[in-house]
C-alpha cells in the first residue's frame, strides 16, 4: 500500500513537472506576467530585458521538463527492481526539481488554485519519500 502511493504521488509530481515545464518553455509569459506585475514593473524601454527574463523562463521550463522526465524513467526503474538507489535518486530530483517552481511562487506571491495543488505534492512527496526510505523491504 506504501508503495502504491508512493508511486502514485512521485508520478502525478513528475507529470506536472514536464507538464509545467512545457507551459514554461512555450509560454513563458505565463511567468512573466505575474514577476513583472507582483515583483517588478519594467520601465517602457526594457524591451531587452524583458525578453532576457522570458528566456530564463523557458530555461527554468527546459531543466523541468528534464527532471521530470528523468524522474519517471528512474521511478520506472525503481518500481521494476525495487533497489533502494533508484528511489533515493527519484526523491532527491524530484524535491528539488520541485523547489523552483515553490520559491518563484512563493516571491511572486501568486498562489492559485495550482500552486495550492503544487504544495501539497510537495508535502505527499516529502512524507512518502521518508516513509520509503525507511522501508526495509527496498534493496
Amino acid at each position: 500500500m506504501k508503495l502504491r502511493f508512493f508511486l502514485i504521488t512521485y508520478t502525478a509530481a513528475n507529470l506536472s513537472l514536464i507538464l509545467y515545464g512545457a507551459l514554461a518553455l512555450l509560454m513563458p509569459n505565463i511567468l512573466l506576467k505575474p514577476f513583472s506585475e507582483d515583483v517588478y514593473q519594467f520601465p517602457e524601454g526594457a524591451f531587452r530585458a524583458i525578453i532576457y527574463l522570458a528566456a530564463l523562463f523557458r530555461l527554468i521550463g527546459f531543466f523541468n521538463c528534464i527532471l521530470g522526465t528523468l524522474g519517471l524513467l528512474i521511478l520506472r526503474r525503481f518500481k521494476e527492481s525495487g533497489q533502494k538507489w533508484y528511489l533515493k535518486i527519484v526523491i532527491a530530483s524530484t524535491i528539488l526539481a520541485y523547489v523552483g517552481p515553490i520559491v518563484f511562487d512563493n516571491t511572486v506571491g501568486n498562489i492559485g488554485f495550482f500552486e495550492i495543488v503544487e504544495h501539497i505534492l510537495f508535502v505527499l512527496m516529502v512524507i512518502f519519500g521518508s516513509i520509503m526510505l525507511r522501508d526495509r523491504r527496498a534493496n
